[in-house]
């Protein structure tokens, strides 16, 4: 028999329930008959046909769209974030020392492919994907059934303390305070931020060679003041390009956001052949 996306995606939430807080009050949630979630003082919050929950209701949406993740799951279809997920896969893997089970959360997960991906490498790992982008959870409750997709907000994360084993942060914005509230002591955060060479060819074109990092705050000494045992690892490689794919990954990137069609048509026409990824991973332990 068939089981839907939905039942796969409540199996996981049921099997789970303990590490759930009521984004409203902060009690223990329990999941009724595989279609809601309701806390101690009875909030409750339905599960969508796809089996994501919004937990966070009061939120008032994103910038990010549909067509943005659409965009989104071909760049990440096409192996440009591979050697990434590869090294963050690894990481997790040898701070683990074993196959026992573990939970995963991806802080701002988007559509899903990224938690997908390194769920998909390992064995016994249980992901949680959380985006405050509702479009997003949608997609990746869809297209990645057998995890946690919740639309939740970073700055409270729906959660008890120290329910985590790792957690992912992938060129979102973070907040280091939860993180830390809700992953175990000794528990890993893996960080990924762009570096001076990323996507350079596409900077070139929308800020017209002029640097767009001027005012950003060192990553590794914000991650630094949070974490302890901290490592950085530079991952820079060239990525061909084909007509197809430069399309998705124009409209994916921040650079594009704000830019007009007219910038965006003009980088279209530019027959980049090649781009550069050069992007770090910051690793620390919860003290």
């Amino acid at each position: 028999m068939m089981v839907s996306k939905k039942m796969k995606n409540a199996r996981v939430i049921e099997n789970n329930s303990p590490i759930l807080s009521c984004p409203i009050c902060s009690s223990d949630m329990d999941l009724l008959e595989y279609a809601k979630l309701v806390c101690l003082n009875n909030h409750s919050f339905d599960l969508s046909k796809n089996g994501y929950v919004n937990l966070a209701p009061q939120a008032s949406g994103t910038k990010y769209d549909k067509s943005l993740f659409q965009a989104r799951k071909i760049v990440m279809a096409s192996g440009f974030f591979d050697p990434i997920i590869s090294r963050i896969t690894e990481n997790i893997k040898v701070a683990r020392n074993g196959e026992h089970s573990a939970l995963l959360l991806d802080a701002g997960c988007g559509e899903g492919s990224h938690l997908s991906a390194i769920c998909t490498r390992l064995n016994n790992l249980t992901g949680v994907g959380i985006d405050l982008a509702k479009e997003g959870i949608e997609a990746a409750a869809k297209m990645h059934p057998g995890s946690i997709w919740a639309v939740a907000d970073l700055a409270k994360c729906p959660f008890g303390s120290g329910e985590f084993d790792f957690i992912v942060n992938i060129l979102s914005p973070a907040n280091f305070a939860e993180f830390t509230r809700v992953l175990k002591p000794g528990g890993m955060c893996l960080k990924v931020v762009p570096e001076s060479g990323y996507l350079q060819e596409l900077r070139t074109i929308f800020y017209d060679g002029k640097s767009d990092q001027a005012n950003s705050a060192d990553p590794i000494e914000r991650f630094g003041a949070h974490f302890e045992e901290v490592e950085t690892t530079r991952l820079t490689y060239q990525f061909p390009l084909t007509p197809e794919l430069l399309e998705p990954l124009i409209r994916m990137t921040p650079l594009s956001w704000g830019a007009g069609e007219k910038k965006v048509k003009e980088a279209l026409q530019t027959n980049i052949r090649q781009v550069t990824v050069d992007l770090s991973i910051i690793s620390g332990l919860n003290g």
